[in-house]
């Protein structure tokens, strides 16, 4: 898990900085090679990172709450491993239903610990 900074900020966007001091928004903040190297759209999709450094899925968890986070894992396990023949990216699609189901895994064992 990255680890924000609070008091270190982008000199561009203005968005706080990661533990390596890059801005996980701001794609005119990376050097061109490490934009390219850090690119992850299984695990830590760039358009999935709000503002503040607040992923998307740890927003939804908060939201949704802890059995509501299992059900929302669990549709898009559902939902990657449907349409993984029909998006052109079957491997990627794969990766992602396994995310998903890797998140759904945690939760519930925190769920019946």
């Amino acid at each position: 898990m990255i680890t924000i900074h609070a008091s270190e900020s982008c000199t561009i966007c203005g968005n706080l900085l990661d533990d390596k001091l890059d801005c996980p928004e701001c794609e005119d903040c990376y050097p061109e090679n490490i934009a390219e190297v850090d690119y992850d759209p299984v695990n830590k999709p760039p358009h999935y990172l709000l503002s503040g450094g607040v992923e998307c899925i740890d927003y939804m968890r908060q939201v949704l709450g802890l059995q509501g986070f299992i059900d929302y894992c669990h549709g898009n396990v559902i939902k990657y491993q449907h349409r993984y023949n029909y998006k052109g990216k079957p491997v990627e699609d794969m990766e992602k239903a396994q995310y998903y189901l890797n998140k759904m895994v945690e939760a519930m064992k925190e769920k019946h610990k």
